[in-house]
């Protein structure tokens, strides 16, 4: 429910920067010619009136104009109020007022036309009114939507260290080695790390799992928060080895995703990485109807990334351990040996040779064959990966634009996976006092340590 005056009062911004309300005759004596019995009400009905707005607007060359500044109208009334509620839900705390934030979601002025150059961004309110269906939903929820997924206002909110993804999609796209490595470098113990993945994982299979296969069903729902029956049967699924209550298994479910949260928006400041995803993901024809799902599709893209490098170098270290449990002088050891030594404890080859019997540096680096080993890795995760985004994308586009995909995907993640391995083989060149950051090297420092050496 709403009042009229939201029909024809535009919020916009002068070239100062100002926010400025301004009354359009215009769109008031069209809203009081179509809409009289509504114009004295303190309470109307928006959903009516902008079915009717929107009819106009998609079919009547005649309403059309007015309709479109009706529409607007309501629209920047809208977008001020959702800047408004992000400035005192986090300005105070990272240092933004809505004045920052306005601008760079809301129009300076009504279009001179009532079209827009197709080579120009088009703006959020034209997004909203062109992707706005009144039979779904209402305009105000769809405007909330569009102003939060869009890029300008995201990388805002980003770089002042807020970031618009909900508690429940980051643990659902979250892997138990993944959460231990994020507890380990805050420090948690070993017995609140077991019982957060023991957590984590009652949480994957009563939560998400039971989500993935309503989406996988047709059901495109977000990530709503969990029901009062799920958190109940996490409870009693943890009540064999912890008592907590369902309100308990709550709190500690929105701990552990701020602690995720800290960590990606930690990593994203000390790395372009996430950027050169976000570029990637353009080749993928997200369905423009739903613009949270680059979102989505970001972060299913970064869990299959991990946990495809992940199985990769399990495989290949596996692999190359049994091949040379065939040779002598105990090689299958003395490799597992040299590859923690030089990947996890920055020890360089010169002084890992006599600590496992050896003569001489070069012997460490056959032994190792990082080069060969990297490569096996990188092959291997290719065909992971492929087949896991491939999969990804079958919740978000049209089937018969998988089939247009498949060479994108190819050269994307070729790309990705050939960069992310440079960042290995560059850090493996460092001489002494050398830190290992790149993923590759905590991949395989974080299989050595599940394995007995």
């Amino acid at each position: 429910m709403g009042t009229a005056s939201k029909y024809w009062l535009l919020v916009r911004i002068d070239s100062f920067g100002n926010c400025l309300t301004q009354e359009v005759e215009e769109a008031k004596a069209f809203f009081n010619h179509n809409f009289p019995e509504f114009v004295e009400l303190d309470k109307i009905s928006d959903r009516e009136i902008q079915s009717q707005l929107m009819q106009w607007f998609k079919s009547d060359l005649t309403r059309y104009p007015m309709a479109d500044i009706c529409l607007r109208c309501f629209i920047s009334s809208q977008i001020k109020e959702i800047c408004l509620e992000l400035e005192q839900k986090f300005g105070r705390n990272h240092q933004f007022t809505s004045s920052d934030i306005l601008p760079l979601v809301i129009d300076s002025k009504l279009p001179a036309s009532h079209s827009e150059n197709p080579s120009d961004r088009l703006s959020v309110t034209s997004r909203i009114l062109q992707t706005f269906d009144p039979n779904k939903s209402n305009l105000s929820t769809w405007t909330l939507r569009i102003v939060k997924s869009d890029r300008l206002l995201k990388q805002f909110l980003l770089e002042h260290g807020i970031e618009q993804v909900t508690d429940w999609m980051l643990l659902s796209y979250t892997n138990p080695g993944r959460l231990k490595r994020i507890l380990s470098d805050f420090d948690r113990t070993p017995a609140e790390i077991n019982q957060a993945i023991q957590l984590l994982s009652f949480y994957h299979q009563i939560y998400r799992d039971q989500l993935f296969a309503h989406r996988k069903a047709g059901d495109k729902s977000r990530y709503p928060d969990p029901t009062p029956l799920q958190l109940q049967k996490m409870a009693e699924e943890l009540s064999k080895i912890w008592v907590f209550s369902a309100q308990d298994v709550l709190e500690k479910l929105k701990n552990l995703a701020q602690l995720i949260r800290s960590d990606r928006l930690r990593s994203r400041n000390q790395s372009s990485r996430f950027n050169s995803l976000k570029e990637s993901s353009k080749n993928i024809p997200l369905q423009e109807e739903k613009p949270n799902e680059q979102s989505e599709f970001l972060a299913g893209y970064l869990h299959h990334f991990e946990t495809c490098l992940e199985q990769s170098v399990q495989q290949v270290i596996q692999a190359r351990f049994t091949y040379l449990q065939t040779k002598k002088n105990c090689k299958a050891q003395n490799f597992i040996k040299a590859l923690h030594l030089f990947h996890c404890q920055g020890v360089p080859m010169k002084e890992i040779a006599p600590q496992l019997g050896l003569n001489n540096q070069p012997q460490v680096s056959r032994l190792l064959a990082l080069k060969a080993l990297r490569s096996d890795i990188g092959r291997r995760m290719l065909l992971c990966l492929r087949t896991c985004v491939l999969n990804l994308a079958k919740c978000y586009v049209d089937p018969l634009q998988l089939l247009t995909l498949e060479s994108q995907v190819q050269t994307i993640l070729s790309e990705e996976i050939a960069a992310e391995l440079e960042k290995a083989k560059k850090e493996a060149h460092i001489g002494h006092n050398r830190v290992m950051n790149n993923q590759l090297s905590q991949a395989i420092c974080q299989y050595l340590d599940r394995r007995i050496l």
